[in-house]
């Protein structure tokens, strides 16, 4: 358990007249941070907070309230000068929510204070949102000193001595570090997933499979599957650029009821899909504001379990102290921003990167593919005591020790496809090369181990016959085997003479009408 000391001026606290209405968010003492302004648009503002209450809330569990002992924590508010985030977890933490709400939704008064704290929200508040009308004017208040008007009704000072648990720290972290792992994105119409989503509602599933399949054919839209039933719904829009049939399973979809309410208000929808029983992350695009749902594989699968997406990548201290130093500036930085402005090749910039992301101090945007500067806790976090020791990482050190590692054949792949992308307002369609190392070797007693990296060093796909593998696949992070051929191939990456180039990939991958159960990273430049 971690201590975490939670201090609040007063309760949080709704205040609605016959002109106006106030919301004010008490945050912690301990972490203040400031913003007082007018919402522009009151309705799609309570929508959004209603929605990340119900996230809050609810519980998909299949079991007694005497077996689950679940644990909330107040959501964690981030303000930045060009947005404001909101993170919270579901009661079961197999569901993730994050609302991003543009700065020029609201008109500030006063000063700003950027920072990131844990703001009071109860259920009577999430209750009370409901009484919000887009007929007043409405205040948004997030503020450490309390609000004044309200104290006397709703209580005084009150603080919360809360045992935080690591495996709730974990989740944060590996959602961030799941958002950043290699996928496919589709655009889709709110439409289409309003069709699903109410299909669902309408029919039970009473046997197994319980999937929604995701088929990506050449020359086709994108479908979803309901499964058992069969009943197939068009993704009208959603171009995938696959040039070979691609399916993708997803599980613990009732869990998609928790964006229904804005899909009408809705301009799009983007779906992010990490593989086979992986996380997946749908983002609701309203106009100033964005909702990303985070779902585990399944939902018993919850995200604060084992180390997941956040295995740790070997880097210097000093280069994670220029990454965080351009990050405290900037407040979001991408990857090639940081290898211009640090000197540092891709896989070092993204290794930085991402020990950040798996201290805390930072959590991946999803949508413009940036990293965002955000302190989890005001203190930092002991990696030792958030992440039990990894037998695989222990593993790939003694096969180094042993020279048991050996790379057979280093290959680069360069694929050339056809991409969409919005430019002012119009779609235009751009050739883009995509470049991956594809890597076959001989670890311990596995004699064909297969690992694709991208451009930035990153796993994204592999093959290999041990139980881990055969068992998850990547849906628990990749295996020991593939983990040390990607070190291996660190000691190569500079050496010409170990690489050998093709433009078709080679015949060890996924052919037609193989399920995949990673795509490619580059796949997020469709649109």
């Amino acid at each position: 358990m971690i201590p975490l000391a939670v201090s609040y001026a007063s309760p949080s606290v709704l205040e609605s007249g016959r002109d106006s209405q106030l919301l004010g968010l008490a945050a912690n003492d301990h972490r203040p941070v400031r913003l007082v302004a007018r919402v522009r648009n009151p309705l799609l503002f309570r929508f959004c907070l209603q929605t990340l209450g119900s996230l809050v809330w609810s519980d998909d569990t299949w079991i007694s309230d005497d077996e689950w002992t679940a644990f909330t924590l107040d959501p964690v508010v981030t303000v930045h000068p060009d947005r404001i985030m909101f993170e919270a977890f579901s009661r079961d933490q197999s569901a993730y929510g994050l609302l991003i709400i543009d700065r020029d939704q609201f008109e500030t008064s006063g000063q700003v204070s950027c920072g990131t704290t844990n703001v009071d929200f109860t259920a009577w508040l999430y209750g009370a949102l409901a009484e919000m009308r887009s007929s007043r004017t409405t205040t948004f208040r997030v503020e450490a000193g309390g609000i004044e008007v309200s104290t006397r009704q709703a209580g005084g000072r009150f603080e919360q001595k809360v045992e935080l648990p690591e495996s709730w720290v974990r989740g944060f972290l590996n959602i961030s570090a799941a958002m950043a792992f290699p996928g496919t994105r589709l655009r889709a119409e709110p439409v289409d997933m309003l069709a699903v989503i109410r299909y669902l509602q309408q029919h039970k599933a009473k046997t197994a499979p319980r999937a929604l399949r995701y088929e990506m054919i050449p020359g086709r839209e994108a479908e979803i599957v309901v499964e058992p039933f069969e009943t197939r719904f068009p993704l009208v829009g959603a171009n995938h650029g696959y040039p070979k049939p691609r399916i993708i399973r997803t599980w613990g979809r009732r869990r998609l009821r928790l964006i229904e309410p804005l899909l009408p208000y809705a301009e799009h929808v983007e779906i992010y899909l990490k593989g086979r029983a992986m996380p997946s992350f749908y983002a609701v695009g309203l106009p100033g504001y964005t909702f990303v749902l985070g779902l585990s594989g399944w939902t018993a699968n919850s995200l604060t379990t084992g180390t997941g997406f956040a295995a740790g990548s070997s880097v210097s201290d000093s280069a994670v102290d220029r990454a965080l130093m351009l990050l405290q500036q900037q407040y979001h930085i991408d990857v090639e921003t940081l290898c211009a402005a640090a000197t540092m090749d891709k896989p070092t910039a993204m290794a930085a990167l991402e020990t950040l992301i798996r201290r805390g101090r930072a959590v991946f945007d999803v949508q413009a593919r940036r990293v965002r500067y955000r302190e989890l806790l005001a203190e930092p976090i002991d990696e030792a005591k958030i992440y039990p020791p990894d037998p695989r990482l222990v593993q790939v050190e003694r096969w180094h020790r042993e020279g048991a590692v050996h790379i057979r054949d280093t290959i680069l792949r360069k694929t050339t496809k056809t991409r969409q992308f919005k430019l002012d307002g119009q779609w235009i369609q751009r050739q883009v090369d995509l470049r991956d190392r594809v890597l076959t070797g001989r670890v311990g007693e596995q004699e064909e181990v297969e690992v694709v990296l991208d451009d930035e060093g990153r796993i994204i796909f592999g093959r290999c016959g041990c139980d881990h593998f055969v068992s998850y696949a990547l849906s628990k992070g990749p295996c020991a085997h593939l983990m040390a051929l990607e070190r291996q191939s660190r000691r190569h990456l500079h050496d010409p003479s170990a690489l050998k180039s093709t433009a078709n990939p080679i015949s060890s991958l996924p052919n037609e009408g193989t399920e995949v159960l990673l795509d490619d990273n580059n796949e997020y430049d469709d649109e």
